[in-house]
């Protein structure tokens, strides 16, 4: 019997993160997650699970510096994560990072530096130069990640490093958020930790326009090869442009965005521009929503309706309010019972109904039994040791 699961879409969010322990900077932790706002009050103790080496109330608050996004998979996540916590074993950090890795350590607070010594390595500077230096490999760069940051000091040890490399990262690789300064000029800054979207919602008009637009595809034909669109058979992308119709099949897109990037070792798009509209659209946002569309087509079905009852509860409230002028007693339950409504209907789908439980990559699991995780394609030549293992590295 064929016991092969089916492919998952791609996961609403999936990040690694770097702890800091706000009571003693030295200590680090470096973890994966789905949802980095559950995560960190686990850590925290607010919330039941989290890790054995994070649960000393000495630690304890822990603030999540920086979060690495952007995973198209959990297994990918867990790549990264192993590589970032084994610097020294991963395959990687070639030996010449190794070699040019700097002598120094910065100090977040001043940003002077001081001689580096042999225990050290699991400092934050070293951290962020790890970090860097992965995404700057071979293997990692052409991923569509990007490091969002939470804490201005933490951000001051990357910028130095970025500037003391060979190969700097372009700045669309990070973004400012939580206290730093200069996040007020970044358009993707959300603020803090409890502001980052962790499910579909960014997907809901996106997948409404599509699964619309090809449930009656008779008429759209494909803007590259000008052949008809089968979406019951094909692999078909649509534009996430709100006001585009554009519907192309996945190979003569695909084909098209990578002949534009004029890069030979590329094998996947990170962008191109829409054949119909021009606009410039990202190639993750796109395969995203086909994944789910495909993947998960009762969940998406589901998100849909979801969105359609949470539009037409505030329909009715609108029309009344332009209409009569109720006492502000009446209108404060009618707002009160929509809300209520609300919070009933969004219970319907989980966000992370996708997961199947805790898939964070360092839980407890005391007297559950754990779900196999299916090995990483055959080609990847790294082993990732047990995602929820409960002796990740920590510093103190």
């Amino acid at each position: 019997m064929d016991t092969q699961e089916e492919p998952r879409p791609i996961p609403a969010y999936y990040c690694c993160y770097l702890l800091r322990s706000t009571v003693r900077h030295s200590s680090l932790y470096i973890g994966s997650t789905p949802n980095p706002i559950r995560r960190l009050s686990q850590h925290n103790g607010a919330a039941k699970g989290g890790a054995k080496r994070t649960a000393r109330d000495k630690l304890r608050p822990w603030e999540m510096v920086l979060v690495a996004e952007g995973f198209t998979s959990r297994v990918g996540a867990l790549q990264f994560e192993w590589a970032w916590q084994h610097p020294e074993r991963t395959r990687h950090i070639e030996s010449d990072d190794e070699v040019s890795r700097s002598k120094v350590i910065v100090n977040s607070k001043t940003g002077k530096t001081k001689p580096r010594n042999s225990r050290s390595r699991r400092s934050l500077t070293a951290h962020l130069e790890d970090l860097h230096t992965l995404l700057r490999s071979a293997y990692f760069a052409s991923w569509p990640l990007r490091v969002r940051f939470f804490c201005t000091d933490v951000h001051r040890v990357w910028r130095m490093w970025n500037d003391r490399v060979d190969t700097p990262l372009p700045d669309q690789k990070s973004i400012l958020d939580g206290d730093c300064p200069a996040r007020a000029t970044d358009n993707d800054a959300v603020g803090s930790i409890n502001q980052l979207t962790v499910d579909y919602s960014k997907l809901e008009n996106y997948l409404e326009k599509s699964m619309f637009l090809l449930d009656d595809a008779e008429d759209l034909i494909c803007q590259i090869c000008k052949a008809s669109t089968i979406p019951a058979a094909e692999q078909i992308v649509v534009c996430p442009q709100d006001s585009c119709r554009s519907a192309n099949h996945l190979l003569c897109l695909s084909g098209e965005f990578l002949e534009a990037e004029d890069d030979p070792d590329n094998l996947i798009p990170t962008k191109g521009t829409c054949p119909t509209c021009k606009e410039t659209v990202h190639w993750p946002l796109m395969m995203q929503e086909l994944s789910v569309r495909n993947r998960a087509e009762k969940e998406a079905r589901a998100i849909l309706r979801r969105k359609d009852r949470r539009d037409r509860k505030k329909k009715p409230i609108t029309a009344r309010e332009t209409s009569v002028d109720p006492p502000f007693s009446s209108q404060s339950q009618q707002a009160g019972d929509a809300e209520c409504t609300l919070a009933r209907d969004d219970t319907q789908l989980e966000d992370d109904w996708l997961d199947g439980g805790d898939l964070d990559s360092d839980s407890d699991y005391e007297g559950r039994q754990r779900i196999p995780t299916p090995p990483p394609p055959s080609r990847l030549e790294i082993v990732i040791e047990d995602s929820e293992w409960d002796d990740a590295e920590i510093v103190e």
